[in-house]
């Protein structure tokens, strides 16, 4: 091992050029034996990255899910940028793992439920695309899984951490439901900050680990006995999941599905040293957070030449504490009510100090200039500290006049009349500016507000609404008079029957009768009856589960408006992912089948047909095939008699917006 290390760190160090690219910075930590982390530099693109140096082991195998990984397009999953070779060693570039790793997160102390259902969560979603695409993580652990300053969840390790690791899978249901099973420790360890950790797995040593476990007859302690306060639902699926019996969620979907709905990700970084590693002068003191529930320490896999640029998170009611205060003005928009002068953490303001503001303001400017004068802050707004979460939303304000924002209120008037209700609301008229006359207090006009015309108009606008309200009962009435209309004709006995006889006696003459013997016979019945269809199912080569098996039904569910789908791809061979896709129908009895009609919402592609069943959808001949279409017509030839029929679609139609993807809408046989 260390004659490994010392001929790696002559082969990659400090300054090496992977690719004519990548300039090599500083080793980072890793905890997977077999692979080093460096902190690069793309000189292409300016941008850091992440490298990862293969030396030894299933190098071969590693590269290669790295590259299926990269297939895989989610912003919550760590991209891979580059994969190849440097003198013998292979690497893995991929963007940083921007904030802390859950294993940071709760190294002092758990997080809450919500905010645990809500990290584990978005995790699962992105394995469940990662799922669909046929790609796993099999290697779960609190060191992959970050959450960056911005509360965005960041995984990475997907397919290549297990490859390194040696664990090459297994068919599609073993390893969706090692990713479910992996995704439920991370809850764990989430709501306890223990690691209950599988003894079947590889280890996995080094790095960021938690303490483990308590076992109890081969099972974790429940989450509830070590934690207080965690849900019923969180501590069920824990205790069901972890436990002796093949329980709980078989695949990261159906973990969505439990854990949904969730919320906003708000967490705090804490003190590096509960690790048992050495404190840096780059982490702040335990507890320390950014506003609005930030995350301002970066992960070691960020320490950089410079000081990182953190990004401060800001919360909804954060941005909203931002905005203009309740008493300015905005144009277009009547001035507000001014605000209470009263908290609830504190006594009132005095008269004098809560219009002094305002007099000096108001006093400076002309009457003209004072319209468009924003009010000043108000006790209530000033002495109100910010909360990190949420704060009950002020009272809503009854309407003041225009001409109480823009006159200036004296203040001796304010101080000889202290109450509870706002001084500038209850000041004393005061004389009457020189210039234009006020508007009367009944109208108000928007040109006062934002300072275009201070004068007021000289009669009211005219009001359309009565002349509005005319035309519609006018427009309702002639349509009742032409629905009756329309109804009593359809009605008359006489409308009915003269267009048949007409058209008949018409077309007589040119018709010459034919002898009844000439007659084409009926065709015969087709063997067992018209051909029912009893159920269906996809088939997909490349995953057991088919595509959108929930909705095989609603291609023959006689509704037009539902339809059976497949997965929408990026070119009409399925993306080089698979060959082809079936739909495989069964009858409800032995029949003969000679038309297949096809309903879809897309154009294009290429359908086989063949006589044939789920086990083996290309066996037999090709009855019929050719392009999806509105109302696609399948003879086959020839007619045949079976009970299950497979449509074996080779190449994709084009979707509606584009893409490559069959909607199915429904399946007609005769």
């Amino acid at each position: 091992m260390i004659d490994t290390e010392v001929l790696v760190s002559e082969v990659v160090g400090r300054g090496t050029v992977l690719a004519g690219r990548y300039r090599v910075l500083s080793p980072v930590v890793s905890d997977l034996e077999g692979a080093s982390a460096w902190q690069a530099t793309d000189q292409i693109l300016d941008r850091p990255v992440r490298v990862r140096i293969l030396e030894h082991g299933a190098v071969a195998p590693a590269l290669d899910a790295a590259r299926r990984a990269a297939l895989v397009t989610d912003s919550r999953l760590v991209r891979v940028l580059d994969v190849g070779t440097h003198e013998g060693y292979g690497y893995v570039v991929s963007e940083q793992r921007v904030g802390p790793s859950l294993a940071r997160l709760v190294a002092q102390t758990p997080l809450t439920a919500e905010q645990a259902r809500a990290v584990v969560g978005e995790a699962a979603s992105a394995l469940e695309v990662a799922r669909r695409r046929g790609v796993h993580h099999l290697a779960l652990r609190p060191s992959v899984l970050h959450v960056s300053p911005d509360g965005r969840v960041l995984l990475g390790g997907l397919a290549l951490d297990a490859a390194l690791l040696g664990d090459s899978g297994g068919d599609a249901r073993s390893t969706s439901r090692a990713d479910a099973v992996g995704l439920v420790r991370l809850l764990y360890a989430a709501l306890t900050g223990l690691w209950p950790a599988d003894p079947r797995a590889p280890q996995t040593p080094g790095g960021e680990t938690l303490p483990p476990a308590p076992i109890v007859d081969g099972a974790p302690v429940a989450p509830a006995d070590l934690v207080p306060g965690v849900p019923n639902d969180l501590d069920t699926l824990c205790v069901v999941t972890l436990g002796p019996n093949d329980d709980g969620p078989h695949s990261p979907g159906e973990l969505v599905r439990e854990l949904e709905p969730w919320g906003e990700i708000r967490t705090s970084v804490p003190d590096p040293s509960a690790l048992g590693g050495p404190v840096t002068a780059q982490f702040p003191p335990t507890g320390a957070a950014a506003p609005g529930g930030g995350i301002p320490v970066p992960d070691e896999d960020d320490q950089q030449d410079t000081a990182p640029v953190t990004v401060q998170r800001q919360s909804v009611r954060t941005a909203f504490q931002q905005q203009d205060p309740p008493g300015a003005n905005r144009p277009g928009t009547p001035p507000p009510a001014t605000p209470s002068r009263t908290s609830s953490l504190g006594a009132a303001a005095a008269p004098e100090q809560a219009v002094a503001p305002a007099a000096a303001t108001t006093q400076a400017l002309p009457p003209a200039a004072a319209t468009t004068q924003a009010l000043p802050p108000t006790a209530a707004t000033t002495q109100l500290p910010p909360t990190p979460d949420s704060a009950p939303e002020p009272a809503p304000q009854p309407p003041v006049l225009p001409t109480v924002v823009r006159r200036p209120v004296a203040r001796s008037t304010a101080a000889a009349a202290p109450s509870s209700v706002p001084p500038v609301a209850r000041a004393a008229a005061p004389p009457p500016p020189v210039g234009p006359p006020a508007p009367r207090p009944d109208t108000f006009d928007f040109g006062d507000v934002i300072g275009a015309e201070s004068t007021p108009p000289s009669k009211l606008r005219f009001d359309p609404t009565a002349l509005v309200l005319i035309v519609v009962v006018l427009v309702v009435i002639v349509g009742v008079v032409l629905a009756f209309r329309a109804l009593f004709s359809s009605l008359d006995p006489s409308g009915s029957t003269a267009d048949p006889e007409t058209s008949q006696s018409a077309a007589a003459p040119s018709t010459p009768a034919a002898p009844a013997a000439e007659e084409p016979a009926a065709p015969p019945a087709p063997v067992g009856g018209a051909p029912v269809i009893a159920s269906a199912t996809t088939i997909d080569p490349s995953d057991a589960d088919g595509e959108h098996q929930e909705d095989v039904a609603k291609a023959y569910d006689s509704d037009p408006a539902t339809f059976w789908y497949t997965q929408t791809y990026k070119r009409d061979d399925f993306a080089g992912f698979k060959d082809a896709v079936g739909y495989a129908i069964t009858l409800t009895t032995t029949t003969t089948v000679s038309t297949v009609t096809l309903h879809s919402n897309s154009t294009g592609g290429n359908v086989e047909i063949r006589a044939t069943d789920a086990a083996n959808p290309t066996a037999g001949a090709v009855l019929a095939s050719g392009p999806f279409g509105p109302d696609a017509v399948f003879t086959l030839n020839p007619a045949t008699e079976t009970q299950s029929i497979v449509l074996w679609i080779t190449q994709l139609p084009t979707a509606p917006d584009g893409g490559f993807r069959l909607e199915l809408t429904e399946i007609a046989l005769s």
